[in-house]
């Protein structure tokens, strides 16, 4: 099992997503609240870079996890997502962004 570790770049805004996905990257559009939402509003004119092709869940969040804090995905304006990307969660109410606001418009 490959799972591909990306970054998505939207070509008009320049607004970033770091994800990860067992499915072609360069279709999957990505599953972030936010980043959804910014497709929606802007459309799907992506950029898909792969940055590792990972072959456990623990290589991926490794690598996850090092990319972003590396780029500072969770505080920086520059990146739709809301939470590090170590592999998903299926946290819900325990989650840390659980009922907070948006921070991307």
């Amino acid at each position: 099992m490959t799972i591909y570790l990306y970054k998505k770049t939207h070509n008009k805004t320049g607004l970033n997503y770091l994800g990860k996905t067992e499915k072609d990257p360069f279709k999957y559009l990505g599953s972030g609240i936010d980043w959804k939402q910014h497709i929606t509003e802007h459309g799907p004119d992506i950029t898909t870079v792969v940055i590792k092709e990972c072959q456990t869940k623990e290589e991926l969040s490794t690598w996850g996890r090092y990319y972003s804090d590396l780029w500072n995905i969770v505080e920086s304006n520059e990146w739709a997502n809301r939470i590090p990307e170590t592999g998903g969660s299926d946290a819900g109410e325990n989650h840390p962004c659980y009922g907070k606001p948006s921070p991307v418009s």
